[in-house]
């Protein structure tokens, strides 16, 4: 069985050979030589790509592909997988907020259960770990994917990571179109609309260390992906967003029709 792994990148210049570096490892530790690394340049600023390319020249199992402009990580994981060779497809955040571990396990997860078709990597399930992230980021992100458990069924805990395993057969059936972060979200729903089983396994993200800048920009970005999400839920599920808010507000005007009775009649009681 061959494995793909393909990894978006954007500025990553100073994190290209350690990540190649700790993917290899892991692959030898657990004694799989059939594989590739896909590195896939989502229009990078810096010296990415063409460092990149360079460590391409030495590593037989090691692509780099990609393009000049910025497009957001849908795009690029799109790309990344329609390039893909495996019979088991695996992404991931190239910085390894998720141990490289979490690869291999994702990938005897396949192995182990022939009926799943996708497995998936869960900091917010039973066992499953959040190291280091910002307490309002951390907020957020838990009330995201509480929203998306109402969304999906079977219900999912964590929905928006990217650290996955995919079967080919599951992955290119589905005809994605996301560019940005909210194609986590369009593969989900596209898998289950089309019957393929899903099974999560507990993960642990640690907070990678940024410059001020990067944080800035990300914090933006997260700002813009928030929105994105919450947009995509609306069209998932339009009918449990407007029944929470119709039931929240007419509970609202239950309980202000009883402060406003009480103050009216109070003094004749």
């Amino acid at each position: 069985m061959k494995i793909s792994v393909v990894a978006p990148m954007f500025n990553e210049q100073d994190n290209l050979l350690i990540t190649l570096n700790k993917i290899q490892e892991e692959f030898k530790k657990n004694n799989i030589s059939n594989y590739e690394i896909i590195f896939v340049n989502d229009g990078s600023t810096d010296e990415t790509f063409y460092k990149a390319k360079e460590l391409e020249k030495n590593n037989v199992q090691l692509s780099v592909i990609g393009y000049e402009i910025n497009q957001g990580r849908g795009k690029a994981l799109r790309t990344g997988i329609d390039f893909a060779s495996g019979d088991v497809i695996c992404t991931i955040d190239f910085d390894l907020s998720y141990h490289e571990s979490h690869i291999t396990r994702m990938i005897k997860e396949l192995e182990d259960n022939p009926i799943t078709d996708v497995v998936l990597a869960s900091c917010y399930m039973p066992g499953g770990k959040v190291i280091g992230i910002p307490r309002f980021r951390l907020f957020i992100s838990k009330t995201a994917n509480l929203l998306y458990r109402f969304a999906f069924s079977p219900r999912i805990y964590t929905s928006t990571c990217v650290v996955r395993a995919y079967r080919k057969e599951a992955i290119k059936y589905l005809d994605l179109e996301s560019n940005d972060k909210e194609i986590h979200l369009e593969i989900i729903s596209k898998l289950l609309s089309n019957g393929f089983k899903i099974k999560e396994i507990p993960g642990t993200l640690t907070r990678r260390i940024e410059s001020s800048d990067s944080t800035q920009r990300k914090t933006f970005k997260f700002r813009r992906h928030s929105l994105s999400h919450i947009l995509y839920f609306i069209q998932e599920k339009p009918f449990v967003l407007f029944g929470i808010l119709g039931t929240t507000l007419c509970l609202l005007s239950l309980a202000s029709s009883g402060v406003l009775f009480y103050t009216r009649f109070a003094d004749n009681i």
